[in-house]
């Protein structure tokens, strides 16, 4: 193999076609994961060169390194164009030709230099091939991507592009990438005091000349298939804790390495879950977890939110090793105390991403999975670390409880948590603050920031607005059924007093509707006007279904239970509940319940559990 420094220029300038054979899975990059670092660092590239032509600076601004490919052996058929399979790096390769692309067309639309345009065109198209022909373009994708590829790069404009999604009915991603570098260049373009021209010079030029690829040419003899499997199938890819590690511990060796690793580090490795995943994975940090948006591996989603902990800065976990890397490098402490300090913050993060419940921290934790909120995980990994320090474990407990009316009461009103990542960040940092200093409390501080915004983005509900989203707030979804779960086991828990067994919540219960989703209407008839009030424009069925969902329709059964009561007639549904149910949820239906359920009962049971969730969740 021969390895070869390369501009992005020089990748594309020769006549030749990049192909991507058919074992090459399709076209997976996105936006937040791969496009939007990669145009930060075409875009910072791009700046570079604005501010050394601008102070009158010879020569190219530093080089960013892009990445490696892996080419095989160029073959040419006849007259044809120049191929290579690329075996590896094709997500790369096909997404910087959607770059030049979308680059190419707005260079047309907004009337960019010759010079540049020229460039842009001999670096998407070869010369002399029939337009849309596989010999016209610089790389060829896979089977299934093969149709969409052509049409978005021979689209030759962002309006065309549009219309092919709007044809569609979606927008693909290849398409999607189109459009988010039309976009962001867009953007780039009109940003500044520069001229347009001045600014589409500075791309051109990051092309040419910063911007680099390692492009590894196979040679004769090389077997492609062999080396395809070994850093596709076999290898292991490097995750970022994987480059974090190999960062800590290549500045020590033997025997010194031998011991911190032992001490501080070998539990990521070896650490095992109770069950495997569906991938068969037991190692605990390395099975794959879900936030939000994120699915990463524990291990890199704990380092994500610890960095996010000890610098107070949003981060883009696809930045990760970078960002650890240059925090690393300022920070006073040693290799051997950067350990042990996440070691010890490996372990509060276990117990958010685990939690058994036994604590204040663990019910919070909980309820918070249900939620889907991690980004207030930072924040919690600083409350965690100081709990057990003298005196602040009540303070931890009276900070964990507001967060968890915060966050409650706004999930009951449908406010959205779009901003809670720079929103919780504020709260850190002030909560930290008051750590540091000298007579301050920790949980005062984190109630301060939770009442200061009056804004819908981060403000705290008050008890009216928390009542009309308690009562009318379709708690039930079947995507979410957990959510409805998560409430209802918090009533549960709070209606038991000392006169009650101190039995936990068995597992497995499940959402069922005292007045069914399929209940025939002469089983339960709909309320009397004078029981419940519906607004003007609605009709009777429209206000079933308002309150259908709602929490006063709403309770806890076991499986078992669910199946033979659902959807039965309420006479017989009471008897078997009072039967068989031991959670104070269902209690009340031992004395006098009503005879009929509809909507008015809804309404009045939904009032009298909010009676007990202010007592959760106060302001």
């Amino acid at each position: 193999m021969k390895p070869d420094k390369q501009t992005v220029a020089g990748i594309f300038q020769n006549e030749r076609c990049f192909v991507i054979p058919l074992f090459q899975r399709k076209y997976v990059w996105n936006e937040e994961d791969q496009w939007a670092p990669l145009w930060e660092d075409i875009e910072g590239r791009a700046r570079d060169h604005l501010r050394h032509t601008a102070a009158g600076v010879a020569g190219d601004p530093r080089s960013h390194f892009l990445g490696a490919v892996v080419l095989n052996v160029e073959t040419t058929k006849g007259l044809g164009v120049t191929q290579s399979d690329v075996i590896d790096g094709q997500q790369r390769l096909t997404t910087l030709q959607i770059f030049l692309a979308a680059t190419r067309d707005l260079g047309t639309e907004l009337q960019a230099p010759e010079q540049v345009r020229g460039i842009l065109e001999r670096l998407t198209r070869n010369p002399g091939s029939e337009d849309g022909s596989r010999d016209s373009f610089k790389v060829w994708p896979t089977n299934s991507d093969q149709d969409v590829f052509r049409r978005v790069m021979s689209a030759s404009s962002v309006a065309a592009v549009q219309e092919l999604c709007s044809t569609w009915g979606f927008e693909p991603p290849l398409a999607r990438a189109y459009l988010f570098f039309a976009d962001a260049v867009r953007s780039f373009i009109a940003a500044g005091e520069d001229e347009a021209d001045d600014r589409f010079g500075a791309i051109a030029m990051a092309i040419r000349g910063s911007l680099q690829l390692v492009a590894i040419h196979l040679e004769p003899g090389d077997d492609p298939q062999m080396i395809f499997e070994t850093l596709n199938a076999r290898g292991q890819p490097l995750l970022p804790s994987d480059l974090i590690r190999n960062l800590i511990f290549m500045q020590a060796t033997g025997e010194e390495n031998n011991r911190l690793y032992g001490e501080y580090w070998h539990h990521f490795d070896d650490d095992r879950a109770e069950e495997p995943d569906d991938k068969g994975e037991n190692r605990f940090w390395h099975i794959e977890e879900r936030q939000g948006r994120l699915t990463r591996q524990r291990i890199d989603l704990f380092i994500f939110h610890y960095l996010t902990m000890r610098t107070e800065k949003d981060i883009r976990i696809g930045h990760l090793f970078r960002e650890f890397r240059d925090w690393h490098a300022d920070s006073a402490d040693s290799n051997e105390q950067l350990l042990i300090d996440l070691k010890q913050m490996s372990g509060h993060f276990r117990r958010i991403i685990e939690p058994d419940g036994s604590t204040r921290l663990g019910a919070f934790a909980r309820r918070l999975r249900s939620l889907d909120t991690s980004t207030v995980h930072p924040l919690l990994l600083f409350l965690a670390s100081i709990e057990k320090k003298p005196g602040k474990d009540a303070e931890v407990n009276r900070a964990i409880g507001y967060l968890e009316s915060f966050l409650i009461r706004r999930f009951m009103c449908e406010l959205t948590p779009k901003n809670y990542n720079r929103f919780f960040l504020g709260v850190l940092k002030h909560a930290k603050e008051a750590y540091r200093a000298e007579n301050a409390s920790v949980a005062d501080a984190i109630r301060d920031e939770l009442t200061r915004s009056k804004e819908d983005t981060a403000r705290w509900p008050n008890d009216d607005e928390f009542e009309e989203g308690w009562c009318w707030r379709k708690l039930y979804v079947q995507s979410r059924p957990d959510r409805a779960v998560m409430i209802l086991s918090a009533l549960e828990l709070a209606m038991r007093n000392t006169k009650n067994e101190n039995v936990s919540l068995p597992s497995g219960l499940t959402v069922e509707h005292l007045l069914p989703q399929n209940g025939a209407l002469s089983d339960y008839p709909y309320a009397p006007d004078e029981e419940y009030e519906r607004d003007e424009d609605e009709t009777i069925e429209e206000g079933r279904e308002d309150m259908m969902h709602t929490v006063g329709n709403l309770t806890l059964l076991t499986g078992p239970l669910n199946s033979s009561v659902s959807n039965g007639v309420w006479s017989k549904k009471v008897p078997a509940i009072v039967e068989d149910s031991d959670l104070r949820l269902n209690a009340w239906l031992r004395n006098d319940p009503p005879e009929t359920w509809h909507e008015g009962s809804i309404w009045d049971r939904s009032e009298r559990l909010f009676e007990h969730a202010i007592l959760i969740w106060p302001h």
